[in-house]
């Protein structure tokens, strides 16, 4: 089984999440891959140099406190805003209730979300150190 690490010491955004994603799932693309959760999942099905699609893999995220700090409220706060200011019109009220909902404490952060993508996948074996 290969294992693969995620180093919450290389990155502190979401941006550099996807970077670090990059580095270390890809191989040999000539193109960036999609900086969302829908684009997450796509990539933790494999098939992008590093491992085959659906191979079974060990995935371990070091140094993921950090990173649930630095992509918790805080974080999911800013992205959520940002998005506001940028989705169709027809999102927004959905988009400023999940603002509120965070505000209050009971929405998922993105730290959360991430995780919830990885350990979606049956043939990814996850862990956090």
């Amino acid at each position: 089984m290969k294992e693969i690490e995620i180093d919450g010491n290389h990155f502190s955004s979401l941006d550099g999440f996807y970077d670090e994603l990059e580095v270390k799932l890809t191989q040999g693309l000539n193109w960036k891959i999609g900086r969302n959760l829908d684009a997450l999942n796509d990539l933790l099905r494999g098939g992008f140099g590093v491992f085959d699609y659906d191979e079974k893999i060990l995935l371990t995220w070091i140094n993921s406190k950090k990173s649930e700090k630095e992509l918790g409220t805080e974080a999911t706060l800013a992205y959520l805003k940002a998005n506001l200011e940028s989705c169709n019109p027809s999102m927004r009220t959905s988009v400023q209730a999940e603002i509120e909902m965070l505000e209050q404490g009971s929405a998922k952060t993105l730290f959360n979300l991430i995780v919830e993508v990885i350990e979606k996948h049956d043939h990814i074996v996850f862990s956090r150190a």
